[in-house]
């Protein structure tokens, strides 16, 4: 707990206001304002709530910090709420959140709300709700000076349309954020993060070359300037585009960097998305590695859990499928692709489609070709809704794939090849296929 003289010349310094600027604002003495920030004199009702109004913090944070009734009351809902989220119930989470009163909170604690806030509209399927949040923790952030806070609520809001598919608002949302980052902030660990998400987003769009430049780029400032966790962020995102290059070893030798640095203690944190990754990669190679990445699986599982990321435990459990698959077991590829599917029921995300895409594999693989269609009908319903680019493009190409192997109808299955160059972006559209065509 924080001294209201401390928490006074935190608050003047955040706002880039010195002693005497200060002191000139509030109509007081100089020497009042250096007594006050020393801990030997105290604050009037009068002058604090004049001070309070100029360093723009409630004057009830001013006097009692976060024994405020507003931070206790804002504390209390945030511990109800991870607990709702913690057992299923997302929506009422959002609504114990939603009427939290932030006006008697600093800039920081109504940050924590509003990401807390985010989450868990994220978690209830309502993605665009989520990204407006974050919007407005990012803006104020970054009018508070908290520009390394600000740098990790814009990559939320990154992170949050790629999810989306809304690549082209990803890329140039992202752009525009980080433009208004000041140099010297530049080599932190939120702002790499920052740029990592954002050659991330372009890779989704299907931008592969000009992002291995941007990313090579990052690698040499990140090196000579950067953590150790920020480096492992920029390998992490350099595996992905070495990966939409085709260059599957290469991507995982990415990521091995990636886990080397994030070390033990990111073990609650970054290295358990990690595993994930090298798992989805490991089931992606030739040969593909179905033992290795149940393994990191497993490795990663506790974690995942904790995390509550219903994006993550779905992308964990549409990987496990795959490699059950892999290993012979259709039953336990099925098992896990429903899982996949049930915790993206809501919202509309590229995750979603491929849980479906993976379901209808495990079904193909029992034998049941008609329940597989419907599956892959599915995944096209879904990508319906997804933004063009490289990931959706990707995902067209494959369902074609699916129907055709399935024995959808060649009117359908030629749709989806045509959908896969429209993402692409290539015009015009293919002829019907015949069946059993290659």
């Amino acid at each position: 707990m924080s001294q209201l003289h401390e928490r006074v010349r935190d608050a003047r310094q955040r706002a880039g206001l010195s002693q005497g600027e200060l002191a000139r604002q509030a109509g007081v003495h100089p020497t009042y304002i250096s007594h006050v920030e020393s801990g030997r004199r105290s604050l009037g009702d009068d002058a604090l709530t004049r001070i309070a109004q100029i360093l723009g913090v409630p004057a009830a944070f001013l006097r009692d910090g976060e024994a405020a009734p507003g931070y206790r009351s804002a504390q209390d809902a945030l511990v109800e709420a991870r607990g709702l989220v913690r057992a299923g119930d997302a929506r009422a989470a959002v609504q114990v959140l939603d009427v939290v009163d932030v006006s008697e909170l600093d800039v920081d604690g109504a940050a924590r709300v509003g990401l807390a806030y985010a989450e868990a509209l994220d978690v209830a399927g309502d993605l665009d709700a989520s990204i407006d949040v974050l919007e407005r923790v990012c803006t104020k952030l970054l009018e508070a000076h908290r520009y390394q806070q600000g740098a990790y609520a814009a990559m939320r809001i990154v992170m949050a349309l790629t999810e989306a598919a809304d690549l082209h608002r990803a890329v140039g949302r992202g752009e525009e954020l980080l433009a208004l980052l000041p140099p010297e902030v530049m080599a932190t660990d939120e702002v790499v993060r920052l740029e990592s998400t954002i050659i991330w987003a372009y890779i989704a769009r299907g931008d592969v070359t000009y992002a291995r430049y941007r990313g090579s780029r990052l690698l040499e400032r990140t090196r000579a300037h950067g953590s150790r966790r920020a480096l492992s962020s920029v390998h992490w995102n350099l595996a992905f585009v070495d990966e939409a290059l085709g260059q599957p070893d290469s991507a995982l030798a990415q990521l091995e960097a990636a886990i080397a640095l994030a070390g033990e203690d990111e073990v609650d944190r970054d290295l358990p998305r990690l595993r994930l990754d090298r798992a989805f990669l490991l089931v992606a190679v030739e040969p593909p590695r179905p033992q290795e990445a149940l393994a990191d699986l497993d490795a990663a599982r506790t974690a995942l859990e904790i995390s509550e990321s219903q994006v993550e435990l779905a992308r964990a459990a549409s990987v496990r499928s795959r490699a059950w698959l892999q290993l012979g077991d259709s039953e336990a590829a099925a098992r896990y692709a429903v899982e996949a599917v049930d915790l993206l029921r809501d919202g509309v995300r590229r995750d979603a489609a491929s849980a479906h895409e993976v379901l209808g594999d495990a079904l193909l693989a029992q034998m049941s070709p008609t329940e597989a269609v419907k599956e892959y009908r599915s995944a096209a319903d879904l990508l319906d809704m997804i933004a063009s680019g490289r990931s959706a493009a990707t995902l067209w190409r494959r369902i074609g794939d699916r129907l055709r192997v399935a024995g959808d109808d060649d009117e359908r299955v030629a749709e989806a090849y045509s959908r896969a160059l429209a993402a692409a972006g290539i015009r015009g559209t293919l002829p019907p296929l015949s069946r059993g065509r290659s």
